[in-house]
């Protein structure tokens, strides 16, 4: 754990010495501010398309704005994780330190998993500010954080794969979109098949099905599963990768 815990500080410190991680949070804070007010407007003006939701519950899978920055940021913070190592000549020496590669993997997984957090922990002022003009749902609250929590969980992992199956972060952060955005086109199958078991198949993976779910409260283990095991699989392949890799060498 004292090895996980040093690469986590030196990668969470990597993040914030470059300006990258700033500009992906304040584009990420504009962009979910943006769709904040425009959410707020609809409802305003149609409060009866929203049904029994709340602005808040709307802004979580509400709609494909919600989607679209997970699905851009996560790969840009995961890009650098084992591409950076390649390009700056570090990759060699910290592969042959004396340190499992499950150490490395995981330092480099929640360095980028606490940035996530940190993207999205301004957000609850919403909640604040909504609070003074009426009740808020603080139960389908946490539950919306929690799936947004799960839901990066899962990506990150596997944009932490894909960086170490690149060589350079282009292509890192190429292939990670590929893979979150192909698992999130997945889901939507279930509007595309009609059989009862195809639905019941995408439906287990339709992301957007999911976060409607955890948006008015409700946390279904199976969701819960579905993601630690993304997770765990894909930071497993990750390790494989890292060992393939110092045969090659």
């Amino acid at each position: 754990m004292r090895v996980t815990w040093a690469i986590y500080k030196r990668e969470l410190a990597a993040h914030f010495y470059t300006p990258l991680a700033y500009v992906i949070l304040v584009v990420f804070l504009l962009w979910n501010g943006g769709t904040f007010l425009l959410l707020l407007q609809q409802f305003a003006a149609n409060p009866e398309i929203s049904g029994t939701r709340g602005p808040m519950q709307l802004l979580f899978g509400g709609s494909i704005l919600y989607f679209l920055p997970i699905l851009l940021f996560c790969p840009a913070l995961t890009m650098r994780a084992f591409a950076e190592e390649r390009r700056s000549g570090t990759f060699e020496s910290l592969m042959t330190a004396p340190v499992r590669d499950i150490e490395v993997v995981l330092g480099k997984y929640f360095s980028a998993l606490t940035v996530y957090v940190v993207l999205w922990a301004p957000t609850i002022l919403y909640a604040m500010v909504l609070r003074k003009f009426g009740p808020i749902d603080w139960g389908a609250l946490g539950a919306s954080y929690f799936g947004t929590f799960l839901l990066g969980a899962a990506l990150i992992s596997l944009g932490v794969l894909a960086s170490a199956m690149a060589r350079s972060q282009v292509t890192a952060f190429v292939l990670a979109f590929a893979l979150t955005s192909g698992l999130f086109l997945a889901g939507l199958g279930k509007y595309v098949f009609e059989s009862e078991a195809q639905q019941a198949f995408f439906s287990y993976l339709n992301q957007w099905e999911h976060m409607e779910e955890f948006a008015v409260g409700v946390v279904d283990s199976r969701r819960v599963f579905f993601y630690v095991s993304i997770a765990a699989v894909a930071l497993f392949q990750t390790t494989r990768v890292l060992q393939l890799r110092k045969g090659v060498q």
